[in-house]
């Protein structure tokens, strides 16, 4: 690489790293618009290729996004909770795919976050929350494999929900995706799926009565019965 490529590449770089410095400081809100690039060109004292070249990065890894028409320009992209979660999810699936993380990694974060994020939807409970984890519980006699872990990781997400804690929310969303890889394969039998009902009953129990400290409790079981069916599942797909 010569050196006038070497500093177009450093200059755009430092265009990256100053546009998510803004961003992150609230200068620059979730769905703005940003100068045009022949402002931001005369800014850096570049070219408009080379501050395109940044902003295609960002938009690579969607934090920007361009918009075309009469409002059209560069705008930040504006995620809802849903599309972190997602984000995150895909990230850490593809994680555990390439061996970075493992199964006994996934429950000890799933285990910290879960267990106190059940004694907090005891305490934060709405009716409508109360509601939503009561038809989250599994039901019916002849689900499948998946649809049992479906409602499972249903469940787990609508009490994440009730303690209105935004990043409790995106975090247990991102983590019950990876859930998702393996309920495709992992049995459920029904021997321990009675055991797998009665506590999550448990939860639901002690959320509604808001004792805390039992949410906790019967959280922690829960996730003992998850570490028993994952023992030996590797996710090498």
């Amino acid at each position: 690489m010569n050196k006038k490529a070497s500093e177009i590449r450093n200059v755009s770089s430092q265009i990256v790293q100053d546009l998510l410095d803004s961003i992150l400081r609230g200068e620059l809100k979730l769905g703005s618009k940003l100068p045009s690039e022949a402002t931001l060109a005369e800014e850096y004292g570049v070219s408009r290729p080379t501050v395109r070249n940044a902003l295609m990065t960002l938009e690579n890894e969607h934090i920007l996004e361009a918009k075309k028409g009469a409002h059209g320009g560069w705008y930040v992209c504006n995620k809802d909770l849903n599309q972190v979660a997602i984000y995150l999810g895909r990230y850490l699936s593809l994680s555990l795919n390439s061996n970075q993380i493992n199964s006994s990694h996934l429950l000890e974060i799933r285990s910290m976050i879960e267990v106190k994020g059940s004694g907090l939807a005891a305490l934060r409970r709405t009716p409508e929350d109360i509601q939503a984890i009561a038809a989250a519980l599994p039901t019916g006699e002849y689900l499948s494999d998946y649809e049992y872990h479906s409602q499972d990781i249903e469940f787990h997400r609508r009490v994440a929900e009730a303690t209105h804690n935004p990043m409790l929310i995106i975090t247990v969303k991102a983590t019950t995706m990876v859930q998702e890889l393996y309920a495709m394969t992992s049995p459920a039998p029904e021997s321990l799926r009675k055991e797998l009902n009665q506590s999550l009953m448990d939860i639901y129990q002690a959320i509604v009565q808001q004792k805390v400290k039992k949410a906790e409790e019967a959280m922690e079981i829960h996730l003992g019965y998850y570490k028993r069916m994952t023992a030996d599942i590797h996710f090498d797909l």
